[in-house]
């Protein structure tokens, strides 16, 4: 039932005074007898009902001031300043004889004709020298140079457990030690929820699928060692990702090798290399600026003791993202809104469209007074006009100088940017926040907070109810274990580096566990696992003599691969519904829909867990949290049975 959305001053001033006029008799005890207009008490009255209605009236108009204070006292961010897009950018400077130049943080650099496109460095960036063609070599199992210089996709490491390495060699040039660290970027093939590390949404503090170590040697000689920091920001290969190697100081850039290894490759899926650059860092689209008495002094010589004092900022107008205040020898903080704030309470709002800083009206945030000790330092940019695809060269900006001659060009598109949240588009972010699960209640609950938990990629959950580890042949009150099933890639289930049966790493593990103990009831014990998986061997039976045996074999081990697939198998297409049973009939209808007209299925037998595929009439039970995971297929060809033989 949809409600109608509540009117407040539907109460006129004609309903109120009919309302009043019958209670005067009563409330008089028949004293008052003049209801007429001229009699000084109904006059009152009618006065009363007139402010009475102006007030319901205001009461319906909500401000902007009471939204903003409702969303902080429910714990909802209030309407969401502006956001810069972020990319990572190549860096190329001017080559010194005789030592490695450095592009240091904050350098701003732009692609845009007219310089209002500004984006800042991140992080220093030594821009060591690149051979001619700057191609950087991969070598894991096999050279797999040309599979990245294609984009295919690169499987670093395996997902078995074993120990495992991949090689890089950079193109790097002569005999020069490192002025700062070697920054890398890593992009992978990595699902939606595991965010680039230099986008907004990424999340930090997720356990790494597994522990890593990074390496260099020299190709053709025993040098090597270790670096004497790693910073990854693809926290263990999870997610695309800026990678900063601080190398020793007898390191050269003569020691181009670099070496990643695992003792345990415990990844969900083998993590896919798609691109890997040298020289990077991440860039956003802001710039920096700072402000003092020499532009500001005018205006404020020109405040009074008033309330609803401004201070606009130079080039500030309609992309100010972010200010601090210093002011008479104080600091002065940004908040949301004045709502809360009491009249000693240094703050300001920040006014985007305007460029500047609104003070309070010394009720709520004091009023300032002019002094000639100011200084703002201020961030403008963000918004959508940051977004952008990969086009052009990247050069200093116009207004603030480079250390170095630098050019540069983003490996990766511009994101993230967004523009300021209206007050009406919170209050509806808020009422669909309403509905967002965030206790651990019911079984559906445990479902969407295991598959929503930050930073990693879960597809699949099941929450089995009174299953405990410790009395596996018991009903426990109280005890959910939740199976997790991580996403895998299911582009392509013939490609090399598949996984049939994924399961979920350490870190996974942990991130989801820690979710659930926080969403959890006082009375509930909450245990996350991965999914337990029964080996399935199927015998195919052909009728008759298909043409092409290779071809039909072919498409049926495909096809049903596909239909007991953990992550896409089933009627519906999601993954194989955990703990449901397999039926013979089942599996010859997903196999004969696949077939088509190239052969007749006469029947297909189930065996489980190593056994023969002899069961072809009744379903093969899984218990609660299996799933199946098909290992064998093998077919044969049955005497093709006419209509009405073996009738007497």
């Amino acid at each position: 039932m949809t409600l109608p959305a509540p009117k407040l001053d539907d109460l006129t001033w004609a309903d109120m005074m009919a309302a009043i006029r019958r209670r005067i008799p009563a409330e008089s005890d028949g004293t008052w007898t003049l209801h007429a207009p001229v009699d000084p008490g109904v006059t009152l009255l009618e006065l009363f009902a007139y402010l009475l209605e102006q007030r319901l009236y205001w009461l319906d108009q909500v401000p902007d001031a009471l939204v903003v204070a409702i969303l902080r006292l429910l714990d909802i961010e209030p309407p969401r300043p502006a956001r810069p897009a972020a990319t990572v950018l190549h860096l190329a400077a001017r080559q010194e004889d005789t030592a490695v130049p450095v592009v240091p943080a904050g350098t701003a650099l732009t692609r845009d004709p007219t310089g209002r496109i500004v984006f800042t460095l991140d992080h220093d960036v030594a821009a060591f020298p690149l051979t001619e063609g700057g191609e950087i070599t991969v070598w894991t199992d096999r050279d797999r140079t040309a599979d990245l210089r294609a984009r295919r996709g690169i499987a670093l490491l395996a997902s078995d457990g074993a120990p495992a390495e991949a090689r890089f060699t950079l193109p790097l040039t002569g005999a020069h030690p490192a002025p700062g660290p070697i920054s890398l970027l890593v992009e992978l093939d990595a699902p939606a929820a595991c965010v680039p590390s230099w986008l907004p949404g990424a999340i930090d503090g997720v356990p790494p699928p597994a522990e890593l170590t990074w390496s260099w040697f020299r190709p053709g000689t025993d040098t090597s060692g270790t670096f004497e920091k790693v910073e990854d920001g693809t926290a263990g290969l999870r997610r695309s990702g800026v990678v900063r190697l601080h190398p020793p100081a007898d390191w050269t850039t003569q020691d181009t090798g670099l070496l990643v290894s695992t003792p345990a490759a415990t990844y969900a899926a083998p993590p896919r290399l798609r691109q890997l650059a040298v020289n990077v860092s991440a860039a956003h689209h802001r710039t920096h600026r700072t402000a003092d008495g020499s532009d500001l002094q005018e205006q404020i010589r020109a405040w009074l003791r008033l309330p609803g004092q401004h201070l606009v900022l130079p080039d500030a107008a309609d992309r100010l993202l972010e200010a601090t205040l210093h002011l008479g020898g104080q600091e002065w903080q940004p908040v949301p809104d004045f709502t809360f704030g009491a009249p000693a309470d240094r703050v300001f709002v920040l006014d985007r469209a305007e460029g500047a800083l609104v003070f309070g009206d010394g009720l709520t945030g004091r009023v300032p007074r002019p002094d000639p000790d100011v200084r703002v330092v201020y961030v403008t940019g963000g918004g959508r006009d940051g977004n952008g695809g990969m086009t052009g060269n990247w050069l200093p900006a116009a207004d603030i100088p480079a250390a170095e001659a630098v050019s540069a060009a983003n490996l990766v598109r511009a994101e993230g940017g967004a523009d300021p949240e209206t007050v009406t588009e919170a209050r509806r972010r808020a009422a669909a926040s309403l509905g967002e699960v965030t206790r651990a209640v019911t079984a559906d609950d445990f479902v969407t907070l295991a598959r929503t938990t930050p930073g990693v990629a879960v597809a699949r959950a099941y929450p089995a109810l009174g299953e405990h580890p410790g009395f596996p042949c018991a009903t426990v009150p109280g005890a959910v274990t939740v199976h997790i099933v991580p996403a895998a890639p299911r582009d392509d289930l013939d490609r090399e580096d598949f996984v049939a049966a994924p399961l979920p790493d350490p870190g996974m593990l942990c991130a989801v566990a820690a979710r659930l103990e926080q969403a959890r009831l006082l009375t509930s014990e909450v245990f996350v696992r991965g999914p337990r998986y029964r080996d399935v061997a199927l015998r195919v039976d052909l009728s008759g003599d298909p043409a092409d045996r290779t071809r039909v074999a072919t498409v049926v081990t495909a096809a049903l691969r596909r239909f007991l697939d953990p992550l896409v198998g089933g009627d519906d297409q999601d993954g194989w519904p955990f703990g449901q049973p397999l039926r013979p009939s089942a599996m010859l209808r997903a196999a004969q829909r696949a077939l088509g007209d190239l052969a007749d299925i006469a029947a297909v037998a189930i065996g489980l867990d190593g056994t023969d595929a002899d069961e072809a009439c009744d379903e093969v039970p899984l218990a609660a949290g299996e799933l199946p995971v098909l290992r064998t297929v093998r077919t044969r060809i049955v005497p093709a049975v006419e209509p009405g033989e073996g009738l007497a």
